[in-house]
């Protein structure tokens, strides 16, 4: 059965007023606009006379949110207008200029097909090459509208029927629909089940999942989806390498997004070389303990991040300590002044989460 599916280069072509296009083709309400429409470039089906099936999305709506449907098919591209002008349909209702009831009510004057609230509609009494598409919300609550397909038939069994119970838009049509709307979700769920076993396209909730069955704890929705993605990928080499400072140091490359440098305390105390000055932190450590210095500023959540993955990885009675480093220095009476040594000026600041308090700040 001959397809159209609605995705985002389509959706961009068109006008969209109101609504988010995120995630490749998913409409979002946008409750900081006055008016909310998506109106979309016909859909060519090839010949005149052009018969037309099924209109499916999904939709996820709130009890205070409305939403409308306006169809039309035609062959002709060009409509006219009460004064007589001639409007080519794919620029008018493209025309962001053009208020959004203003396309609506035309719409209907052309005989278009109004549908409220549903998300699967059938478009048996359409005939004509180019299908137009227009949805109206009005409302103040949540609204998104993705996965917009037409289908040209909508049926998939009349066909397999006697000629004298083909006849298009009767009841035994209509009712013989239904079952073939169930047939038609089900292919597409089990088309889309490459998506789901793809870990680059995967949702994020099965991210989780896939990283459980390779034995790491991912719950709790601390990790950017792109950080998952790359952990569950690496899953099994991570696993081979548990309990090791590689993979520690892969470890903190993925959630970083930079190289950090681990320090493990048992080679740092075997070393007797009277040359090297080591800080007291250092030599006080046991030979459990493992310092890890980053240069980039981490956040307390961040922090938690780190700790909560590298817990599952390090070491039977490893302690782990993470250091941020300081790339600006300050001169005292200890410091030797080198030539690339900067003595900072007094400077005011304001308190954030990504701000850190050095020597130089002044709180006002």
């Amino acid at each position: 059965m001959p397809r159209y599916t609605i995705r985002q280069n389509r959706i961009k072509r068109g006008c969209i007023e109101g609504f988010l296009l995120k995630d490749d083709r998913a409409l979002v309400f946008d409750q900081d606009s006055m008016y909310h429409g998506i109106f979309l470039r016909g859909i060519d089906g090839g010949d005149n006379g052009a018969v037309w099936g099924r209109l499916s999305f999904k939709a996820e709506c709130s009890e205070d949110m409305m939403y409308y449907i306006y169809v039309l098919a035609s062959d002709h591209r060009i409509m006219y207008n009460d004064t007589g002008n001639g409007l080519d349909l794919d620029i008018y209702l493209t025309d962001a200029t053009i208020d959004i009831p203003d396309k609506t009510a035309f719409l209907e004057r052309l005989g278009a097909k109004r549908f409220s609230g549903v998300s699967d509609c059938l478009l048996y009494e359409l005939k004509g090459r180019y299908l137009y598409l227009g949805i109206e919300a009005r409302g103040s609550g949540s609204l998104t509208i993705d996965s917009m397909s037409v289908d040209t038939e909508g049926d998939n069994f009349m066909a397999t029927y006697p000629e004298i119970y083909r006849e298009r838009g009767s009841f035994f049509h209509r009712y013989i629909s239904v079952f073939s709307s169930i047939y038609n979700d089900y292919g597409d769920d089990i088309d889309g089940l490459a998506k789901l076993l793809d870990l680059d396209t995967c949702p994020k909730e099965l991210l989780i999942i896939y990283g459980g069955w390779m034995g790491i704890d991912l719950n709790g929705g601390f990790l950017e989806v792109d950080t998952l993605r790359d952990l569950v990928k690496e899953a099994y080499s991570l696993n081979r390498m548990k309990g090791t400072k590689r993979a520690i140091e892969r470890i903190l490359e993925i959630i970083l997004r930079e190289k950090a440098i681990v320090v493990e305390h048992n080679q740092v105390n075997s070393r007797n070389n009277e040359d090297v000055l080591l800080p007291d932190a250092f030599r006080s450590k046991g030979v459990y303990d493992v310092t890890i210095l980053v240069k980039k500023h981490l956040t307390e959540e961040l922090r938690h991040q780190i700790m909560f993955i590298l817990d599952q990885f390090k070491p039977m009675r490893t302690r782990i300590n993470i250091t941020q480093l300081d790339e600006t220095p300050t001169a005292d009476s200890n410091t030797y002044l080198d030539v690339n040594l900067r003595l900072p000026e007094e400077r005011t600041a304001k308190l954030d989460d990504s701000f850190t308090l050095d020597g130089t700040i002044v709180l006002e």
